[in-house]
């Protein structure tokens, strides 16, 4: 077992024993959460596009496309919010917790960056090498070419949603919730690679799960050394900024 960190005694997570037990979550919680925010999302997406549609037949799709995808983000994380409320407490645990951890996080994302530079370089064969790889990452997972030549209206709605809302609802969902319902069934460290696999298979690119899988197992240690998830959002912003700038350089 990978010795974590309680974040209010700073001892080994794994020998505070009531302490490990807290963010543990039923599976019915866990499903019900996520098939109500689900169904909400579908239903203020579909809503939402109908109405910006009719009332703004002037708004170019690619605007109402990203505006109607920011909200049904914005109703995920709303969901998880009012389910698990309140947010500073287990499961989500969205709290400050140190400067110092902050410089945790940020030192673990640089480690990570070389990780993925060094998985990509031994799948090179495989991947067309590693820029290649990062060319292919970047057209799928981040909105820089799907965006070019589009209205600025759409990049400004864009750029928020990917940079920052998504990465709060993943980091509440993976590094939140899940973990604390695979908790009850598994050893911290396989609930750390188990959340890390979730969160690769989520991006359904074969060539973006390798990245995905290492920075799911960074991000997760983060979130068991620190016991905050808002560690893990700053990486994960600071990562899809970077993703994105990497894009628009890469894509031109």
């Amino acid at each position: 077992m990978i010795p974590t960190l309680d974040a209010r005694s700073a001892t080994p997570a794994s020998l505070t024993g009531p302490a490990d037990n807290q963010g543990r979550l039923g599976g019915r919680r866990v499903l019900a959460t996520i098939g109500a925010g689900a169904a909400a999302a579908a239903a203020v997406g579909t809503a939402l596009s109908l109405s910006l549609r009719w009332l703004t037949p002037w708004a170019e799709g690619p605007v109402v496309t990203q505006v109607v995808v920011a909200a049904v983000y914005l109703v995920l994380v709303t969901s998880l919010v009012i389910s698990f409320r309140p947010v500073r407490h287990s499961p989500l645990n969205l709290r400050f917790t140190s400067g110092r951890d902050l410089g945790l996080a940020c030192g673990a994302w640089l480690g990570f960056v070389a990780l993925a530079l060094a998985v990509h370089l031994v799948l090179s064969p495989l991947t067309g090498g590693v820029m290649g790889a990062l060319r292919q990452i970047v057209r799928v997972a981040t909105d820089a070419e799907r965006l070019q030549g589009q209205p600025a209206l759409a990049w400004m709605v864009a750029i928020p949603r990917g940079c920052l809302i998504v990465p709060v609802f993943e980091e509440l969902l993976f590094r939140g919730v899940l973990p604390g319902w695979l908790r009850t069934h598994l050893s911290s460290s396989a609930t750390l690679v188990a959340a890390a696999a979730l969160f690769a298979l989520m991006h359904g690119y074969p060539i973006a799960m390798p990245a995905a899988f290492v920075f799911g197992l960074v991000a997760g240690w983060v979130r068991q050394v620190t016991g905050s998830t808002l560690n893990t959002v700053v990486i994960h912003v600071l990562n899809n900024v970077a993703m994105l700038l990497s894009g628009l350089l890469l894509l031109k």
